[in-house]
Parts: structure tokens; sequence; C-alpha cells
């Protein structure tokens, strides 16, 4: 026969309103620090590759949303040039899947690239 007595009850209800008062108080550091709420960098970040695609999701790498731009490290110069002509189509897909607006995209070579 099992003893309940000792047994610990998951309440479903109050683990959904933990996480919820988590997710508010993150957002609100967030806020307080500039920077856009979790889930909206959690979309960015998260829908990478899904949006951009395998091969350039391989060499480019999201690293920081600020006030709306998106900072993006290449690993090589190539991938720079390249990122720049897909720039405007990144930002209107990221806008759309996150419900904030990408302005722009900033570009930095991954420093200390082996010389091919």
């Amino acid at each position: 026969m099992i003893d309940e007595s000792n047994s610990e009850e998951f309440d479903s209800d109050s683990t959904s309103r933990t996480e919820s008062k988590l997710s508010d108080e993150l957002n609100r550091l967030l806020h307080s620090l500039g920077s856009p709420n979790i889930d909206t960098v959690s979309g960015v970040f998260g829908l990478w590759q899904e949006l951009v695609g395998e091969q350039v999701a391989t060499h480019v790498t999201p690293i920081k949303l600020d006030r709306g731009r998106l900072l993006i490290e290449v690993d090589d110069p190539a991938w720079s040039t390249h990122m720049k002509f897909l720039e405007r189509d990144i930002c209107t897909s990221l806008s759309h899947h996150t419900g904030t607006t990408i302005s722009g995209i900033d570009i930095r070579v991954k420093s200390g690239r082996a010389n091919s």
C-alpha cells in the first residue's frame, strides 16, 4: 500500500503562476537594462537557424539585440558582404516572427579567424 501522507502534490496551476511571475520579473529586468523582452530575445536566437537556413547559420551567429539592431558575427569577411544583401529580408522575417521591429543588422568579423 502506498503511503500518501508524505507525498507532495503537483499543482500545475501554481507552477504556471510561478513561471509567469518569473517571466514578468525577467522582462522587468531586461526592460530596466534597455533590452527587449525575453520572448523577443528567445525568438531571435531560437529561430535564427530556421529563418536564415543551415548554411548561413553555420557561418553567421546572432550576438546581441540592442535597441532594435541585431549584432551578428561572421566567420569570414565574405559572409559580411553576403549578409548586407540579406539584411532587409532577415530584419523583416525576424520582426514578423518576434512581433518587434528589427531595424537593422550590425556585422562584425570573428576575431582570431585562421587564414586560409
